[in-house]
């Protein structure tokens, strides 16, 4: 199911997405929809490597969050800077998650 939303932008940003949308042959409220994904997939890892970095979760847990898999997560952490945290407890936890997939 679609809803549909209502939204109000600058004149600015709205004259870039009819460019954008002009230039990829696509509808104005097709590119809002990427755009809105790709920006909510995005807050996703953030908010995982967020989680990851505090030692609140697991790298495989916060991938999961993600929703990408283990090594591109592990790939995400290492572009920004993230140290790789594992200890004898994750390895217990990601042999229990990968048992379970």
């Amino acid at each position: 199911m679609v809803e549909v939303i209502t939204l109000r932008l600058p004149p600015d940003i709205l004259k870039e997405l009819d460019r954008l949308a002009e230039r990829e042959r696509k509808g104005r409220s097709a590119l809002i929809r990427e755009l809105l994904e790709r920006g909510v997939g995005e807050k996703r890892v953030e908010y995982a490597v967020e989680l990851y970095r505090s030692g609140r979760v697991t790298g495989w847990k916060a991938a999961q969050m993600a929703g990408v898999s283990l090594w591109r997560f592990y790939e995400v952490i290492r572009e920004r800077g993230v140290l790789l945290q594992y200890s004898g407890h994750d390895l217990e936890e990601d042999l229990k998650a990968l048992s379970e997939v």
